[in-house]
């Protein structure tokens, strides 16, 4: 079967969203391609048409169907790996559980940058406040001159002494909220020399870092991923990866339910591990199950994960020059390419009149392109500066970064 024709073509025949709309950011909520979201609507009427059968038996055996597929897409075991809603969902069961690098003494500190997402800080706050913890956050100064220099700013950190009271470090793989790549093998080797646990959060990592990432040569002692932003998954589907299968018995989901002391014919198909995820009373857990399709879309219809990402990442900096280009704003990164992220990036935005430069009209310039100019974009403020992240997917084009460029020169005026 040839594979499909990326750009106009897929957007319409294979995407369900508003053919009228540049739909530049995939990254938040990105839409899952027809495909997947039928079989997401079939497991649901399936669902529906014998809920007992349903939430008794049928369910189990498929989430371990899924729970393989996605070990084997992301080259680890079975016994590593259980799928979540979210992203959040996994922070939250790895700083809230009782693993001993929290209650083998009382006290510690949590090392975590500025650059992490929103939910994670609050998370990492309210940690700090149930275990009388302290945090310790690295402000990372942007721009950023190399990789080196970034590396440094946590060595800077470190030197500072007290490491010892470190019991968990929490670090990106690519930023939300800058489109960074982070140095994450270099960064986890610094951290274990000085005996620190290392958690990534993977949300927009998987499908984009590379073709193909593998937990197994990653060195992280936790990792968070999603299914849902650029692997195809429908939205609420994510995965939590914990390298040691023994700390891996002893997370705990932030929501106590049946998985908490489960029966034995569960445990013949499925660890405690996925049981105390999976088992959560009556939820719909139909995106969880659509990780199979959005196997076979991506490897089948659209021609496998090398060939979206020549086709991502080479949109992603066409439509980058492009914007510089046309706003002449070049040399202006916040980052060396090397840490750019392969399908997001950051551009400066011209002074627009009606838009101070704060996070709070950085959101309302957000919804406002939504609601009146028909263009999805993620604007930010950084360093007293608006900047739009853009995105690249499959069924995006160079016309829809036009589109962008256009209604930006349109609010200028």
């Amino acid at each position: 079967m040839n594979p499909i024709e990326f750009g106009e073509k897929t957007r319409h025949d294979h995407f369900l969203m508003d053919q009228d709309v540049a739909y530049t950011n995939h990254g938040s909520y990105g839409p899952c391609p027809r495909f997947v979201y039928e079989e997401l609507q079939r497991i649901r009427l399936e669902q529906e048409r014998n809920p007992d059968r349903w939430f008794r038996i049928t369910k189990y055996n498929l989430y371990v169907d899924c729970v393989r597929a996605a070990a084997y897409r992301l080259d680890c075991n079975f016994e590593q790996i259980a799928l979540i809603d979210n992203a959040t969902a996994g922070i939250n069961a790895i700083l809230k559980s009782p693993l001993p690098i929290f209650t083998s003494t009382t006290g510690g500190t949590i090392l975590c940058t500025n650059l992490a997402y929103g939910s994670v800080l609050f998370t990492i706050e309210e940690t700090a406040r149930e275990r009388n913890m302290k945090i310790r956050k690295i402000n990372i100064q942007l721009p950023i001159e190399s990789k080196q220099a970034f590396i440094q700013q946590f060595k800077n950190e470190l030197n500072k002494g007290d490491i010892e009271n470190i019991r968990l470090a929490v670090i990106d793989h690519i930023t939300s909220t800058t489109a960074l790549l982070f140095p994450v093998d270099e960064l986890t080797d610094l951290l274990h020399v000085h005996g620190i646990p290392v958690v990534i959060d993977g949300a927009h990592a998987p499908g984009q870092v590379n073709p193909q990432l593998s937990l197994n040569q990653l060195k992280c002692d936790f990792y968070i991923g999603t299914f849902h932003k650029w692997m195809y998954a429908a939205r609420g589907c994510s995965f939590l990866f914990i390298r040691d299968p023994i700390l891996a018995s002893q997370i705990q989901p932030s929501n106590t339910s049946w998985g908490y002391r489960p029966m034995s014919f569960q445990l013949d198909i499925m660890t405690h591990f996925h049981l105390q995820f999976f088992h959560q009373g009556t939820r719909d857990e139909s995106s969880l199950l659509t990780i199979p399709k959005a196997i076979e879309f991506a490897d089948l219809l659209a021609g496998g994960f090398d060939r979206i990402h020549q086709y991502n990442s080479t949109l992603s900096q066409q439509a980058k020059n492009f914007l510089e280009q046309h706003w002449n704003i070049q040399g202006k990164d916040l980052f060396p390419n090397e840490m750019q992220a392969p399908y997001l990036k950051m551009i400066l935005l011209p002074d627009l009149a009606e838009y101070k430069k704060t996070d709070d009209d950085a959101v309302r310039l957000i919804n406002d392109l939504i609601e009146h100019y028909k263009v999805v974009a993620i604007i930010l403020c950084i360093n007293n500066e608006l900047y739009v992240r853009i995105a690249t997917q499959i069924y995006n084009r160079i016309e829809d970064y036009i589109v962008l460029a256009d209604i930006i020169d349109r609010i200028r005026k």
